[in-house]
């Protein structure tokens, strides 16, 4: 029970830790505004380019983006803050290990991202005119839960290299733009190279994008449900490679002596 109740508190202090230094401008500019403001970007262009009737399917598959670069960006900067922070060494010598502090604090960033897709979806069906039915809202919540699930492994797994890199925008935008390239979400998958076409397979949100995408066509098949189970299986695979990583490279870390170096 103990060790469920640490969970929990935990979580409760990586939200206070990241909401004490904002007010509620900074989280409505910042925090709020720039995601739903990606959305209508990438939106918009696709509305021009593949035109309206189609628009939808690329609405979703970037609102989907905007829980991976939440992902990425809050999970990737949890052990850049405490480098700079100077309390790295602290975590890395008590007793809890660092890939369970890492991961509990992640959850905070749940709240974050399913807050950000719910607005952003809100208003962007609102101005191009979306149509959502009971069986559209209910399917899409089921993929955003697993959508949101294999992104945080994701960003956890780059967050390991943080520890022997100081060049935490770098590793950040580099996992960013190849989900916006890889995944499907602003053309098609069969679009790519053929160098290329075995990538989108091993990365997160390609099979999540695709069913959204099905979802808002409407031609949903009896089988859509593999997908989703085959996203939750590669999202446990990068939160296991995830552990061993961030274990080898805190050892790296270590015996280099660049632990705290910014």
């Amino acid at each position: 029970m103990e060790v469920i109740n640490r969970f929990f508190r935990r979580i409760k202090f990586s939200y206070k830790r990241d909401s004490i230094i904002s007010d509620w401008r900074t989280y409505l500019m910042v925090d709020l505004s720039l995601p739903i403001l990606q959305m209508l970007c990438y939106s918009l262009i696709a509305y021009y380019a593949y035109g309206p009737e189609k628009v939808s399917r690329w609405m979703i598959g970037n609102s989907l983006l905007v829980v991976a670069f939440t992902a990425i960006y809050r999970v990737g900067f949890l052990l850049s803050s405490e480098k700079h922070n100077g309390t790295l060494s602290l975590l890395i010598a008590s007793k809890t290990k660092l890939w369970e502090i890492s991961f509990t604090s992640a959850f905070s960033t749940i709240i974050q991202s399913l807050l950000s897709v719910f607005i952003g979806v809100t208003v962007i069906s609102l101005l191009l005119h979306i149509s959502w039915t009971t069986s559209k809202v209910l399917e899409f919540l089921l993929v955003l839960l697993v959508a949101v699930f294999v992104s945080m492994s994701f960003g956890f797994l780059f967050s390991c290299f943080i520890l022997v890199s100081t060049e935490v925008h770098l590793v950040t935008n580099t996992a960013s733009q190849i989900l916006l390239i890889f995944t499907g979400a602003n053309f098609p998958i069969s679009s790519l190279p053929k160098v290329f076409q075995f990538i989108p397979p091993i990365l997160p949100l390609t099979r999540s994008i695709s069913v959204a995408q099905s979802i808002m066509d409407g031609n949903m098949q009896v089988g859509f449900l593999n997908p989703l189970k085959a996203e939750m299986i590669l999202g446990f695979v990068y939160l296991l490679i995830a552990v061993v990583v961030l274990h080898i490279m805190e050892k790296v870390a270590i015996k280099n002596g660049n632990l705290d170096m910014l």
